[in-house]
């Protein structure tokens, strides 16, 4: 009986001793396991550290890569989806979507933008309505041709060339003479207008349109020389100026052709300007109203190019229009007049 007692005794002091070591075990398991967290969970805050933090320098002006999507700066306005993927992980905080109509005004020193100041609409100055000069003015001209005179430089028909050329340079200081005359003008009513000079490289720029300065040249619609002179024109300009020039001449060509470009400044000056004979851009609008119909005349004839009085459906103003046929020969003069090729020209 004692032994038995005994024997109780032994197996139970041994199994006490059992689960105390099994007890032992496992709280060092756990603990372990604690240290070995805290040790992988202090490098993970450490990575993560940097990527918070823009890097001072001029570093900081270069684009954003995802690895630096969570600095400070230009990032910083990127989507939470892009912060989501930097290297923090989990621990990671999303920034907070801006919801519309929340968004606070700058404050501290920063300007604020300027509003956006809608564009100032320019007047629109309208053309200076046709009024004739008071007293004796230039006549209407004669019958204009049926069409349009066609320059030979410009003509599918090879011109002819009865006289040799004169050289550019002779022509050009033809020209410029022919320019620079303050012409007389005879009215029909007996009475005489005064004209002033032409702009040199008005007349320059026609003569080239024309005929490229070629003195001895005659197109196949008949006109001659350096001006490209009509046939019915020169008795014309000769009553009209009281003189005799010969076309076929270069001095009397230019003087022809001068003097046709006077006669139109007079007719659409009188009859359309109030007797204002000037040719220079308008200051107010830049446009060449007077300029345009005289080049457009002479190339297409007076009968054909007019400067009318046109009332505004929308707003009743009365204004003038230019009815010119032929807007490309203006053109081409007018660029002329600007790059004066003969210039350049050998």
């Amino acid at each position: 009986m004692r032994l038995s007692t005994t024997r109780r005794t032994l197996i139970l002091v041994s199994a006490t001793a059992v689960s105390t070591a099994v007890l032992a075990g496992c709280g060092t398991k756990h603990a372990d396991d604690h240290q070995n967290a805290a040790a992988t969970g202090t490098p993970t805050a450490a990575t993560a550290s940097p990527s918070g933090t823009p890097s001072p320098g001029p570093s900081a002006s270069t684009a954003p890569t995802p690895t630096d999507s969570a600095s400070a700066g230009p990032s910083a306005s990127r989507s939470p989806s892009a912060a989501a993927s930097t290297g923090a992980g989990k621990t990671a905080k999303a920034a907070p979507t801006t919801q519309p109509g929340t968004a606070k005004p700058a404050t501290g020193n920063a300007a604020a933008a300027p509003a956006t100041q809608p564009p100032v609409e320019k007047p629109v100055v309208a053309a200076p309505v046709p009024t004739a000069k008071p007293g004796a003015v230039a006549l209407p001209p004669p019958p204009a041709p049926p069409a349009p005179h066609v320059p030979p430089l410009q003509s599918g028909c090879q011109p002819s060339k009865p006289q040799p050329d004169e050289t550019k340079e002779t022509v050009g200081t033809a020209l410029t003479a022919a320019a620079g005359q303050s012409r007389v003008l005879t009215l029909s009513s007996g009475g005489t207008d005064k004209l002033p000079p032409l702009p040199v490289n008005l007349v320059k720029a026609i003569a080239w349109q024309e005929s490229g300065w070629q003195s001895g040249i005659l197109a196949c619609d008949g006109g001659i020389g350096t001006m490209q002179v009509m046939p019915n024109t020169v008795s014309w300009m000769n009553g009209k100026f009281g003189t005799t020039s010969d076309p076929k001449t270069l001095a009397g060509n230019v003087q022809l052709g001068t003097q046709l470009l006077n006669w139109l400044v007079a007719y659409y000056g009188d009859s359309s300007f109030g007797g204002k004979y000037d040719l220079s851009p308008d200051p107010a609008t830049g446009k060449t109203p007077l300029l345009d119909l005289v080049i457009s005349a002479y190339n297409a004839g007076a009968g054909n190019v007019h400067y009318n009085a046109v009332t505004d459906p929308t707003t009743g103003e009365v204004v003038g229009s230019l009815d010119i046929p032929n807007p490309k020969y203006v053109s081409n003069v007018k660029a002329l007049m600007s790059s004066q090729p003969w210039n350049k020209a050998g």
